[in-house]
């Protein structure tokens, strides 16, 4: 190979892989783009950008473009390029040279010898295999037990393994193989802890209700805790003194000062819910933005101790929230309180596709 083709092949190099975060990162010779998966967007502003100077923990070889990449699921990473590759901790964003970059034959040294000499694409796929391409060729290697399944290689066309992709076409060789991020639930309480009526009239008239939400979001490749968002909706009705108040709701995403939407009547095919939220210009609004209950994306990150992803906003598998729709007032106030509630658990990366949905409901009234 002379020397301006060797030059042209460094250029193409090319990788992806996502993070835990929601972001997904695409290599390309010298630089990388970063794409957020949780709203289909990337900072043209900034973007491409030079590997080595964001990715200081890469060797420079490897920063000047890889053949592949992939998220193992643990907090781990490995980018290969030509016959050696490269361990990434993704948490410390650190890279221990003492060890890297290193022969494939010797941290891998299940894989054949054809693709010790280099792979063209590998990806994660979710179920305990990690699938690593070259050429017209594939390994199903078996992450828990550290080897490769028996009886490979095969060819990608090989009869019942891949057959959407050779309907396509797509029968190798691989520039890259992507694992697409999404959601999972690991667990779930919603409502928790749901207290449907508390009231009293004395010093001061209070009537409502109270519950929590909690949610766990898994996290494991190809599943991205930063997927997955929670959302409220309401309906019914709130009176106070006989007469319907305005509450925030959001309308197609903007808070929208209005009446709560009553129940449906028979046959409707409108369910009437509206989200939950509380615009800046309300009084009870203490930090002065909009807020919404479990949009990651929210101004003032985890201050809100009622709306909270925990251990980071970004990233954390863990959801907690808590409301209290309740109305206090001076003595003899009336109050009204039937609300239903409806909590989902989406995955924003794949069109907001439910996974999760429960109704509640707060009935109170004060006398």
């Amino acid at each position: 190979m002379d020397r301006d083709a060797r030059l042209l092949r460094e250029r193409l190099r090319r990788a992806v892989l996502n993070w835990p975060d929601g972001f997904v990162y695409f290599f390309k010779g010298p630089e990388y783009v970063r794409w957020d998966a949780t709203d289909d967007t990337v900072d043209a502003d900034f973007y491409p950008h030079d590997t080595a100077e964001q990715w200081p923990a890469l060797p420079a070889s490897f920063a000047a473009g890889m053949d592949a990449a992939i998220n193992w699921g643990d907090g781990r990473a490995f980018f290969f390029k030509g016959s050696k590759y490269v361990r990434y901790d993704i948490e410390s964003n650190t890279v221990d040279h003492d060890v890297h970059p290193r022969d494939i034959a010797d941290g891998w040294p299940d894989f054949p010898a054809a693709f010790t000499t280099g792979v063209d694409a590998a990806v994660n796929w979710g179920n305990g295999s990690a699938y690593f391409f070259k050429g017209g060729s594939y390994l199903d290697y078996d992450i828990a037990n550290s080897k490769v399944r028996p009886g490979y290689p095969v060819p990608v066309p090989e009869p019942g393994k891949w057959p959407e992709l050779v309907r396509a076409g797509f029968t190798g060789p691989f520039d890259e193989v992507i694992e697409w991020p999404q959601a999972d639930v690991a667990s779930v309480d919603i409502p928790a802890r749901l207290v449907s009526c508390r009231k009293r009239t004395e010093p001061t008239v209070s009537c409502g209700g109270e519950f929590e939400m909690h949610a766990v979001f898994a996290d494991a490749d190809p599943s991205i805790p930063a997927c997955g968002e929670y959302r409220q909706y309401l309906r019914g009705d709130l009176e106070v003194n006989g007469r319907p108040v305005r509450f925030i709701t959001k309308e197609h995403g903007v808070p929208t000062p209005r009446l709560v939407r009553s129940r449906p009547g028979p046959g409707s095919t409108d369910d009437h819910f509206t989200e939950d939220g509380q615009a800046a210009s309300s009084p009870a609004n203490k930090f002065h933005v909009d807020l919404d209950y479990g949009h990651r994306n929210t101004s003032i990150g985890n201050g809100n101790l009622f709306d909270m992803y925990l251990v980071k906003r970004r990233s954390g598998a863990q959801y907690a929230g808590r409301d209290i729709p309740q109305g206090v007032g001076s003595p003899g106030t009336f109050f009204k309180i039937d609300v239903d509630f409806r909590g989902q658990l989406t995955d924003v990366c794949n069109g907001g596709r439910v996974l999760f949905t429960r109704e509640w409901t707060v009935n109170c009234q004060v006398p």
